[in-house]
């Protein structure tokens, strides 16, 4: 009897460290810096060796120090794809200085069992002008979702919008305030590629250790700020973290939408994570949620949207989606999904 329960133990305890090694291979650990008075903002990858972090930590040291020199803004993020026996990490930097946009793509692969640095290379992207989006038709009788983005703009909405204008498809962008200044031409072309554009709050705090006075400012600051850009105000409300209870519904003068699809896009940094993520469960009706401030999720888009379109999705503003579906919406009422 002793010896059975010792069998079991030691297999349990086995099985416990075969999943702890396998969480520690997949996992690379997103490190984040933000310095909002001088408008920095780096999200990078943690691989605890110290070699290799060491070297990212050089790396990017010398685009600081630039971009405090060179301009108002320095942006950098990135992405990365887990090989056979390597990571390929690109990194995306952005440096700005009024309408100027310096913007350069590193790409290096990394031995992370040996820590090494394997290759680099480094390309500078052109600037984009863009057109104006032309509006397209709905068909009620076929399957729709819709994408949304919180948390920007960023420079990376930009290249969100460049990917749903190839397509000819729809995006909802629920703005964050604090991310407004800078960034309003990008806010402008959301507008006139018929994208939809709600309410994310202004400084992203938790609504529910706020007073009424201060979520009411919170919601009004973004109001304003957006309808100085384009004359129109937020259509839809989507609390900080999604959160919301009864005391906010009844605050909110607009529908609150919230999702039933998380990509974790914040979490993993993986466009082929987010993309798989997408397309595990996707149905007619739902609200996907995303992050239009990462380039991992940018780059999904590229898998996730032709996929959609070729399973014969069409990709809708929420407000459409609502209506197609023969959703009512109310003010301070709470939307999911439209299945």
């Amino acid at each position: 009897m002793k010896k059975n329960i010792f069998i079991i133990l030691i297999s349990t305890l086995f099985i416990f460290v075969l999943i702890y090694l396998y969480d520690r291979k997949e996992e690379i650990l997103n490190l984040e810096y933000r310095d909002y008075q001088n408008h920095i903002s780096i999200d990078y990858p943690y691989f605890n060796n110290s070699v290799i972090d060491n070297y990212l930590n050089d790396y990017l040291e010398p685009f600081l120090k630039q971009g405090n020199d060179w301009g108002d803004l320095l942006f950098i993020d990135y992405d990365y794809e887990k090989l056979e026996d390597k990571i390929e990490l690109i990194l995306y930097i952005y440096q700005e200085k009024g309408s100027l946009v310096q913007k350069e793509i590193h790409q290096m692969d990394i031995d992370v069992d040996n820590g090494v640095i394997l290759e680099q290379d480094t390309v500078v992207d052109a600037s984009l002008e863009y057109d104006a989006y032309q509006q397209r038709i709905i068909d009620k009788d076929k399957p729709m979702v819709a994408l949304t983005f919180d948390d920007g703009p960023n420079h990376n909405t930009s290249r969100i919008l460049d990917i749903l204008e190839k397509y000819g498809v729809k995006g909802t962008f629920f703005i964050l305030g604090c991310n407004v200044e800078s960034n309003e031409k990008i806010i402008e072309r959301m507008s006139q590629l018929g994208m939809e554009i709600g309410n994310h709050m202004y400084s992203h705090k938790l609504l529910t250790k706020l007073s009424n006075e201060k979520i009411t400012e919170e919601v009004k600051k973004v109001d304003d700020l957006v309808f100085d850009i384009v004359d129109k105000y937020p259509t839809l409300i989507r609390p900080s973290y999604g959160t919301f209870n009864k005391r906010i519904k009844g605050l909110m003068d607009r529908p609150i939408v919230i999702w039933n699809v998380d990509t974790l896009d914040w979490k993993y940094h993986n466009s082929k994570r987010i993309a798989a993520r997408v397309m595990k469960d996707v149905d007619d009706g739902d609200i996907i949620l995303m992050h239009d401030i990462y380039r991992a999720t940018a780059n999904s888009l590229e898998i996730v949207i032709p996929k959609l379109l070729e399973e014969g999705y069409q990709l809708v503003t929420v407000s459409e989606l609502l209506y197609y579906k023969g959703i009512e919406m109310e003010a301070g009422g709470v939307y999911s999904h439209a299945s």
